[in-house]
């Protein structure tokens, strides 16, 4: 039986290669930052309002998942840093571990439940009246539909709508298939990047968020390379890499009070950004072409800030509802976009109210039936680095990469 204390391994020659700890053990460790959580609640409120009223207002409410990609990127680089830091070397066994309790099973609950309907209702409409059609809908080919439930399951969704759509209405399943795909390449990735010195490792990071931004100019061909461009794992792998470039540079920082110091004008930058792109962007070529590289710069920009829990923003965005959709962000996205295809047909109202209503329902049951239970059972496999404060347990937001 696996032993229920923190994992602590033993330290290996590496340990020299990379940057040793500090006098103050807790020196550019990632501890507890609701902060972080609550960029979750404003990155999941735009992606369910892109799906729910997106034909009508809030046409860039897309934006919503480059936050998640930026902010992903630096949980998983900067745990994985710490765990080096702290003890020498990274058990990539148990980081995978992780994941798959983090991950699988409000997956697997969604998929179970969602065949169910299948099966039963197959032949109706609703089923498949996704946000981005005309709310008409179609009947589902049941053998097709379960092929995509096993494509979705392997995190290959996003390969399946670039070669023309999947028969199961599951297709915002995408971004999980790119965030798995890179979770599967970095770590190994990035301890290679490690044994090189400072200004090599960041140079070649910076050398391939260039070349995931150059790609989708390379895809476009007139427009016709979209969903390529918009599904791609290497295209949208900008957003990740710039969230790592951040969580290797503020792991490294020598002053905490620098990072201070310009986080403001960083926090400012990226929310400029950020609105910019929720309001004035629908399917323009900039939606494809730039902006989700931008946008992931400025998320890099603003997470390193709110780690180090500075300023007004952060206590903004540490408000306890914010914070709350956050922890629940993954069965949210998860949810709510079976409300919003089902209840499409139905129209904005009473469409929106009842759909919010279910998937918030249906997110809170798989929280605390399955994702809850998931994280104490994934507890096993943590590695002890920093603790968190006695009165803030560790953010399942954490908890999670």
């Amino acid at each position: 039986m696996l032993d229920p204390q923190p994992f602590r391994p033993t330290p290996s020659p590496v340990a020299r290669l990379v940057t040793a700890p500090r006098r103050h053990p807790r020196f550019g460790l990632l501890g507890h930052a609701p902060a972080l959580d609550g960029l979750r609640g404003v990155a999941v409120v735009l992606v369910v309002l892109f799906h729910f009223v997106g034909r009508y207002t809030l046409h860039g409410g897309w934006a919503g998942v480059d936050v998640f990609f930026g902010l992903s990127g630096f949980l998983i680089t900067a745990l994985i840093l710490d765990e080096l830091r702290v003890h020498g070397r990274v058990s990539v066994a148990r980081f995978y571990a992780r994941r798959a309790c983090r991950l699988l099973p409000a997956l697997l609950f969604l998929l179970a439940v969602w065949t169910v309907l299948l099966l039963l209702f197959h032949d109706q409409h609703w089923l498949a009246a996704t946000p981005s059609g005309d709310g008409t809908g179609r009947a589902v080919d049941v053998p097709k539909a379960l092929t995509d439930l096993g494509v979705a399951l392997v995190y290959l969704a996003n390969w399946n709508v670039v070669d023309g759509g999947m028969e199961a209405p599951l297709s915002h399943l995408w971004s999980l298939a790119v965030e798995e795909q890179f979770y599967l390449i970095w770590p190994a990735l990035l301890l290679g990047l490690l044994v090189l010195r400072r200004r090599w490792r960041l140079a070649l990071v910076l050398g391939l968020i260039a070349v995931s931004a150059a790609l989708p100019f390379l895809h476009w061909d007139g427009g016709a390379g979209r969903n390529r461009i918009y599904f791609g794992t290497d295209t949208r792998a900008v957003g990740l890499l710039a969230g790592a470039f951040a969580a290797l540079v503020w792991h490294e920082r020598h002053a905490v009070g620098r990072v201070a110091r310009y986080g403001g004008q960083r926090a400012g930058a990226a929310l400029v950004v950020l609105a910019f792109v929720t309001w004035q962007a629908g399917n323009t070529p900039g939606k494809f072409l730039v902006l989700p590289a931008l946008l992931g710069l400025a998320v890099a920009q603003l997470v390193p800030y709110l780690a180090d829990g500075h300023g007004r923003l952060s206590r903004a965005l540490s408000v306890r509802w914010l914070v709350w959709l956050g922890q629940r962000s993954y069965g949210l996205y998860l949810w709510h976009y079976l409300w919003a295809t089902w209840l499409h047909p139905v129209g904005l109202w009473p469409g929106m109210p009842l759909g919010l209503a279910g998937a918030l329902v249906c997110t809170q049951v798989s929280w605390v039936l399955v994702e809850a239970p998931a994280l104490r059972f994934g507890r096993r496999f943590r590695v002890a680095t920093a603790p968190a404060p006695a009165h803030a347990p560790a953010s399942p937001a954490l908890q999670a990469a």
